[in-house]
């Protein structure tokens, strides 16, 4: 069992194999529902099939102000009824006109036009039933609206009657009347109305879904810009829905004519399949510079030819559009298809034969556009929301594995951290044990060498003398030598007691000697003064205010022991980078052997020389007209730390 994971690890692996038989069947039913919808689509239309139009039907062209039917020109011709049949390469208004015949008492009939390009005016026996809001340019976009009108009893006649239908079209765009039925209402009221569901509400249904997923994976995009696959689906959906949006717009806003709407509907088109031939390359890991490069610079030719291109050409670019958009839609399924079983994934295969299934759809609905296929009946209509969801939601599974991969990664991860985390709170633990201890360690040392520079020093000093000396020393030297070692070892002791309450400034440091040489010198009727300027806020090494301590009790010392002075005088300041020490006496002065700025006599001189250079300081030591001055002067270093002292 791995202990890293709440659960063991062979069940993790069933149920990542659970969840992959899940998405494979998930995908295969998705699969066989787009391929069984194209199939029943594909018999739609035979089951569809209008009823003739059971009476005679005849058409004449017309002015596109024309509000009344021409009295001559009129051509008999069979409904449906594609007027380029007649007068090929004419735009214009064209009149049907249907009669049909009762016989007996009329009844209330329906009448369901299938559709008619673009726009027109119904009328039956003179009496004017419906008319499209514009019937010339910004022309009224009704082609895809499949048309159902109630024929009441008292309108219709015993005998003939008759239908007018006015049509305003471009030759450009296929200017038809489609099919016209009369029958029972509720009959063909119900074939409207699936009609209407099929051409438009799926088509808004389509737009909505798409639209949606579009902008939800452009979202993702935007968060994750590595994952291209994803930016050109977002940009595919938004070329599909520029052209989805042509089969429900009425009016060719935001233009001002039905060309340059049409023009840009074929532009979306083409770009739709040029982001759908990059998202399967992306999809499929695939960078193909080159190809890709060639494949955007035809699609930026063919889209400039389109919106430049005369109105009398039109229909010959718009047809081109549509075949090389065709040709590419093949090309990137028959790539996809070859990409996804070489080398994919069962994901990537099962989508690949959606995007062959959607390609079969296009080519229909290619030979319906070009008229090869006398029909007004699209199949993109059914399968794309089909293939759209199904991208989208393989695009989805993706996403949830690579993010379920980084939430493993993740906890793996923290597991890898929390552990770490553990050894390092042990590892510092006995760190900080160890410089507890070394710390105590350091102290004991510093002490040790405190002794044994400072009294253990003079200690060995008294000894030699004594070991020097054949007779008894009076007792006053004793004793001097006993208060030496007794104020070295004071000094020690206070710098000890300071340590362990934190770090002190010299200041600090300073106070307690000060305090004990103040009472000695005042017992025995001498006069200190002192002088402290910016000590306070003077942070050394402990090593050298020891130093700087010992000079200046050995200068008291002296001052107490041998000057005879009744003032003493002295200076600790901070000044120009440097410490100065000053002590000053009133006394007898020293004899002009000891008299010199590098003392070489007198163990207390030594002493204190030696300290001075230990410090990297200078020391003189001065006596003139009886009074006696030691200088030191200790340069700071660097790191010598000032800190400000706020004011009270």
């Amino acid at each position: 069992m791995d202990h890293r994971h709440p659960y063991p690890a062979y069940l993790r692996q069933t149920g990542g194999k659970l969840a992959h038989a899940g998405l494979a069947a998930c995908a295969r039913a998705w699969l066989a529902a787009l391929i069984g919808l194209a199939a029943l689509c594909l018999a739609l239309p035979a089951q569809a099939q209008a009823q003739p139009w059971p009476g005679a039907a005849e058409a004449a062209r017309s002015d596109w102000d024309a509000q009344q039917p021409p009295a001559t020109g009129w051509v008999p011709v069979k409904v449906p009824n594609d007027w380029n049949q007649q007068w090929p390469g004419y735009s214009g208004v064209v009149w049907y006109r249907l009669r049909w015949d009762i016989a007996g008492q009329p009844q209330t009939q329906g009448l369901y036009i299938h559709y008619l390009m673009q726009a027109g005016v119904i009328a039956v026996n003179g009496v004017e039933l419906q008319r499209d809001p514009q019937l010339t340019e910004p022309m009224t976009r009704a082609w895809n609206t499949p048309r159902y009108l109630v024929l009441p009893a008292p309108l219709l006649h015993s005998g003939s009657n008759e239908l007018l239908i006015r049509v305003s079209g471009y030759y450009a765009y296929q200017p038809a009347l489609g099919p016209v039925e009369i029958g029972p209402p509720e009959l063909l009221r119900t074939a409207q109305q699936h009609s209407y569901l099929v051409r438009h509400n799926l088509n808004w249904l389509h737009l909505g879904v798409g639209a949606t997923l579009g902008c939800f994976f452009l979202v993702l995009w935007l968060m994750r810009r590595q994952e291209a696959a994803y930016g050109w689906y977002a940009a595919r959906q938004a070329a599909w829905v520029g052209f989805t949006v042509n089969f429900v717009s009425a009016t060719p806003w935001p233009f001002h004519n039905l060309n340059t709407y049409a023009a840009m509907v074929s532009v979306a088109y083409v770009l739709y399949h040029g982001c759908n031939a990059m998202f399967v390359l992306r999809f499929m890991g695939r960078r193909w510079p080159r190809r890709e490069a060639g494949m955007w610079l035809a699609i930026a030719v063919l889209s400039a030819a389109t919106l430049l291109v005369p109105e009398a050409q039109l229909r010959d670019m718009r047809n081109v559009m549509a075949w090389a958009s065709s040709a590419l839609l093949f090309t990137t399924a028959g790539v996809f298809v070859g990409l996804a079983w070489r080398n994919g994934n069962q994901a990537q295969r099962l989508l690949s034969l959606t995007a062959l299934a959607s390609a079969l759809a296009m080519a229909h609905d290619l030979l319906v556009f070009t008229r090869i296929v006398d029909d007004n009946f699209y199949l993109a209509t059914y399968t794309e929301p089909l293939a759209t969801v199904g991208i989208a939601l393989t695009l989805a599974w993706t996403f949830v594995q690579n993010t379920r991969r980084v939430e493993s990664f993740n906890d793996e991860m923290q597991h890898h951290v929390a552990e770490a985390r553990a050894e390092l709170t042990e590892s510092l633990a006995g760190r900080h044990e160890l410089e507890l201890l070394q710390a105590r360690l350091g102290e004991r040392v510093n002490i040790a060498h405190d002794l044994h520079d400072g009294l253990g020093g003079m200690l060995i000093g008294n000894i030699t003398t004594l070991e020097r000396t054949r007779g008894p020393l009076p007792p006053d030297q004793v004793l001097g030598m006993l208060r030496g070692m007794r104020d070295d070892l004071r000094l020690i002791i206070d710098l000890a007691s300071a340590q362990h309450y934190g770090e002190l400034s010299l200041g600090e440091l300073l106070a307690p000697m000060r305090h004990r040489m103040s009472q000695l010198f005042e017992v025995h009727g001498i006069e200190v003064h002192w002088q402290l300027s910016h000590i306070e806020q003077l942070h050394l090494p402990t090593s050298a205010s020891l130093e700087v301590l010992r000079i200046l009790q050995e200068a008291l010392t002296n001052a107490f022991k041998h000057s005879q002075a009744r003032r003493v005088d002295v200076l600790l300041a901070r000044e120009a980078g440097q410490l100065l020490l000053q002590v000053q006496d009133n006394g007898v002065g020293l004899p002009a052997a000891k008299a010199a700025n590098t003392p070489t006599h007198g163990t207390g001189l030594r002493s204190m020389q030696a300290r001075a250079q230990r410090l990297g300081a200078q020391l003189s030591v001065g006596s003139q007209g009886g009074r006696t001055m030691v200088e030191l002067r200790v340069p700071l270093p660097a790191e010598a730390e000032v800190r400000d002292v706020p004011e009270a």
